[in-house]
């Protein structure tokens, strides 16, 4: 019975390892990516996820988000726009303008 439980406890530690294994290689190559930055920003996304995908500076997107110094919420832009009462396209018209100002095709 106990060496049931020992394997049974061992087969779970595997695949937990196994799974984390493999998330760690797709989040990887999914970084590694060159043309991650190629796609339009989306009202789905983050403010930490865009300034790390396109690589725009965090004040400059605070500024244009209107948050404080260091803040940097994790709610998606359609929440962010729709807080401030604007389409969140116009949201994503000026965070695009600023992502091809710094940096251009």
């Amino acid at each position: 019975m106990r060496r049931r439980l020992y394997l049974a406890g061992f087969a779970l530690a595997a695949v937990l390892t196994g799974f984390f294994l493999l998330r760690l290689v797709f989040t990887a190559f999914f970084w590694m990516d060159p043309d991650r930055a190629t796609h339009a920003i989306e009202g789905w996304m983050t403010p930490r996820y865009i300034a790390r995908t396109y690589d725009i500076a965090p004040e400059q997107m605070q500024a244009i988000l209107q948050l404080a110094p260091g803040e940097a919420p994790r709610i998606p832009l359609q929440k962010i726009a729709f807080q401030r009462g604007i389409p969140v396209e116009a949201l994503i018209a000026e965070l695009e303008a600023l992502r091809l100002s710094q940096n251009p095709p």
